[in-house]
């Protein structure tokens, strides 16, 4: 298929004659021409000579009516040579000549006339053969001439109709190229437009995708990362509490081995105390016994001239003064009772202390043993200081 021109803006008009002054002048000369042709044809025809003659017949008879008299023939119009199209607007067809007018009604018939003679009968006279062959050549050549002008303004016409045809049928073959390439263009701007619509609609699709399946794997590295963390705290936390269990328990083992050398040593230390202060004593008793006699009181069981043990009211004062440093929030079933030797100086400051007998709770004995050691100092027994005493402590004293 050819290419096709590309369109134009401009209106669709048909092309404007070249030369309208021209054509105008040629139609005028045309139209004067026919009009001298019409003016110098002889519309009247030559007057034939008529010969009247009577015929008489043996019996009288009326006349018969006088025809009426033919109507004029209306003279024929020469067609008009048609004149040039001038485009854009087509030369109108001319109008059709009107129609004769209808003859008149027949007259109603005259009366009969009277018999009249019958006249003489003239003979007409003979044309002259020269004229009647001069009005043959002339008829002939103006019967020739009008159907030059009819043939030639029949060929006008149809070279007119011709050219109206050629300029309507590429008026109308570019029309519809026009159309068809305005079609071909829609149709084209349609596909295009429908490609175009689909490339978006698969690219939008394929950007949601892509976003969804982005999303997706946010959401999976922050649930693996959120889970990877929750382990980690978990596992750190375990660890933690391992190692602070650890730590408690080391310590606490730390602890209850230290408590425990501190407690041998403490009972050694006590052991050795004691028995250096037995051996002291004895030694002090084995002195006095060797300077003096004895004059110790009637029930007096020991070596020595008189009890030198504390009183009965300062047993009370010492737990007074130790009672309130006892902290034991635990209850305990029963009232077990734990001894403390408990040794001071000559201020009353404690120097020593350990359990004696136990109380069968090992929180009560230590909750004694840290009493006696914040107190520190206990009361003295009526101004004179106790080296040694066994105390006793009960809960629910």
């Amino acid at each position: 298929m050819p290419a096709l021109p590309p369109l134009s803006n401009e209106p669709l008009l048909p092309p404007q004659p070249p030369m309208r002054l021209r054509a105008v002048a040629l139609a005028v000369l045309v139209h004067v021409g026919l009009i001298g042709a019409l003016v110098g044809v002889s519309w009247q025809r030559p007057v034939d000579s008529v010969l009247e003659a009577e015929v008489w017949s043996e019996l009288p008879q009326e006349a018969a009516p006088a025809a009426p008299p033919a109507p004029p023939t209306p003279p024929q119009e020469v067609p008009k040579p048609p004149e040039p199209v001038v485009e854009p607007d087509p030369v109108p067809e001319p109008p059709p000549p009107p129609p004769p007018p209808p003859p008149p009604p027949p007259s109603a018939p005259p009366p009969a006339p009277a018999p009249v003679p019958a006249p003489v009968q003239q003979v007409a006279p003979q044309p002259n053969p020269q004229l009647v062959i001069e009005r043959k050549k002339r008829e002939e050549a103006e019967r020739k001439r009008q159907e030059e002008l009819e043939a030639q303004a029949h060929k006008q016409a149809e070279e007119a109709a011709a050219k109206k045809k050629a300029v309507e049928e590429a008026a109308r073959k570019k029309k519809q190229e026009e159309t068809e390439a305005a079609n071909k263009k829609a149709a084209e701007d349609a596909a295009r437009q429908k490609k175009e619509q689909e490339q978006e609609a698969q690219k939008r699709k394929q950007d949601q995708e892509a976003a969804a399946q982005k999303k997706a794997a946010e959401e999976a590295a922050k649930k693996k990362a959120a889970e990877e963390a929750a382990k980690k705290k978990a596992a750190e936390e375990a660890a933690l509490k391992k190692k602070q269990e650890e730590e408690a328990a080391a310590k606490k083992k730390a602890e209850q081995e230290a408590a425990a050398k501190k407690k041998a040593a403490q009972e050694a230390a006590a052991k050795k105390e004691a028995a250096e202060a037995e051996a002291r004593r004895a030694a002090q008793l084995q002195n006095i016994r060797g300077m003096a006699g004895a004059s110790g009181g009637a029930n007096a069981s020991g070596s020595a001239l008189q009890s030198s043990g504390p009183s009965a009211g300062w047993g009370g004062q010492v737990r007074a003064a130790v009672r309130p440093n006892i902290v034991f929030p635990a209850a305990i079933v029963g009232n077990p009772s734990a001894e403390v030797e408990v040794r001071m100086d000559s201020t009353g400051k404690v120097t020593g202390r350990r359990i004696v007998k136990s109380s069968g709770n090992a929180a009560w004995d230590e909750a004694v043993l840290r009493a006696i050691d914040k107190t520190q100092k206990l009361p003295l027994d009526n101004g004179r200081s106790v080296p040694s005493a066994v105390l006793v402590f009960k809960p629910n004293d």
